[in-house]
């Protein structure tokens, strides 16, 4: 069940096959409910290192939490496009799930732009997922 899931949040079909391109993956989001779940059951999938994982983040106790999981927390201003491109050409991210913001369309304009100018670098194909989720709950 734990690989079904999370293989199932990996591209497989948008190119991403385990044991070719190295991708590099930022969650954001990734303290929250379905960032979080990612982070969790990631590592038992076995599908990518732990070292390739990123987790946005906005404090330092978000960024504890993600670090028990494998992932490195990054905290940058998701709206500030020349720190999102800083962020994904570094650190080479070549997916983006962005699962912040399910309103607003500037930040990933930012995120898409950026993988654009990673996918000139590394050759690769890059991909971004945008997901968003609400609780009946919630309504």
């Amino acid at each position: 069940m734990l690989h079904t899931l999370a293989n199932s949040l990996i591209p497989h079909s948008l190119g991403y096959h385990p044991n070719t391109m190295s991708h590099k993956v930022l969650i954001t989001g990734g303290s929250g409910y379905l960032g979080g779940t990612l982070l969790v059951r990631l590592p038992a999938a076995n599908i990518i290192q732990s070292e390739n994982v990123f987790a946005l983040v906005r404090n330092d106790s978000q960024a504890d939490a993600v670090k028990q999981y494998g992932a490195t927390p990054l905290q940058f201003d998701i709206s500030d496009a020349a720190a999102v491109r800083d962020v994904v050409l570094t650190n080479r991210i070549t997916i983006v799930y962005f699962l912040v913001d399910p309103v607003g369309s500037s930040a990933q304009v930012n995120f898409i732009r950026a993988l654009a100018e990673v996918k000139k670098v590394v050759g690769g194909d890059v991909h971004f997922l945008h997901v968003s989720l609400s609780r009946v709950d919630e309504w």
